[in-house]
């Protein structure tokens, strides 16, 4: 709950959330330090120390709206949640607190990231529905963004999977789905997987949070591949996150004019290019054999 406090003042996002807490031994602690301590020891402002000690008073309001959570089927995962994706701390700037509907597993270290363009080729979305659906059959997490074009393509083929398992990552919060039109789908989701958000659930989308949760994609994965991607769009930005955190990194070959960039972008990341019509078999053998899994670092 004090994670989720340490978020209602302006400013503040997962780092600075995190160095609150090394310095003030927890996320309480940081709440219940003064107003000189925030300032010269926390780094804040004395607008957002003001805020601090603010929400000391709010606690009954706090712990009202996370009932209200809750009746919505939404819990809070901080950094000691044995539930905790352990991937998660490779992140510099790992989130403290997720915000998730449906369940999390073990099993769910074995991930692989499905994302791409809003905007796909027909050929696209097979193959992404093709990937989505292959990986999951052969034991893989789908993690993807639940945005239009590929990422929908993979939750989907996930699904189309008998036990097939898949996790979205969202840049908003889980009570104002985005896209829209991604309720249903984000329902059913829910039920073979969870929704995942780092933001309060009230949240509304905006480029920053898309942005900002490109990088727990990444990190959640084994391997991140991109199906189709323009010179520069959030596929390429989670590529650059999977190869900080050292995540394999495969692009789908496209010779379509408008994909080209994107595809020399991944390319110069040092993605493997792999085919549309790749074996499945031995992809799921490479991503399983070349990964290192995810860290069991600290928690802070």
């Amino acid at each position: 709950m004090w994670w989720a406090a340490l978020q209602e003042v302006e400013g503040v996002g997962a780092g600075t959330m995190l160095r609150l807490a090394r310095v003030f031994g927890s996320a309480e602690g940081a709440v219940r330090a003064s107003r000189e301590e925030l300032i010269a020891r926390g780094g804040l402002s004395g607008e957002q120390a003001d805020q601090v000690m603010g929400l000391r008073e709010s606690a009954g309001r706090l712990r009202g709206r996370v009932q209200v959570w809750a009746e919505a089927g939404i819990e809070l995962v901080g950094m000691d949640d044995a539930r905790y994706p352990g991937g998660l701390r490779d992140l510099r700037s790992a989130p403290p607190l997720l915000y998730v509907r449906g369940t999390l597993i073990p099993e769910d270290a074995r991930a692989v990231a499905v994302v791409g363009t809003r905007e796909p080729s027909r050929a696209g979305a097979r193959a992404a529905r093709r990937l989505g659906r292959g990986l999951a059959e052969r034991g893989f997490t789908i993690v993807s963004g639940l945005a239009r074009g590929i990422d929908t393509a993979g939750h989907r083929g996930a699904l189309a999977a008998e036990q097939g398992r898949t996790v979205a990552v969202l840049g908003c919060g889980l009570m104002q789905i985005y896209p829209p039109e991604s309720g249903m789908l984000a329902a059913r989701i829910a039920e073979r997987g969870c929704l995942m958000a780092e933001v309060p659930p009230e949240r509304r989308v905006d480029r920053r949070l898309l942005l900002a949760r490109d990088r727990i994609q990444a990190a959640l994965s084994r391997a991140v591949i991109v199906v189709q991607a323009h010179g520069e769009c959030g596929s390429i930005v989670t590529a650059r996150h999977a190869r900080q955190c050292g995540r394999m990194l495969f692009a789908v070959a496209w010779e379509e004019p408008r994909f080209l960039a994107g595809w020399e972008r991944l390319r110069e990341l040092g993605a493997r290019t792999i085919q549309a019509d790749a074996n499945l078999d031995a992809l799921a053998e490479e991503i399983q054999m070349g990964s290192p899994g995810p860290t069991q670092g600290t928690m802070l």
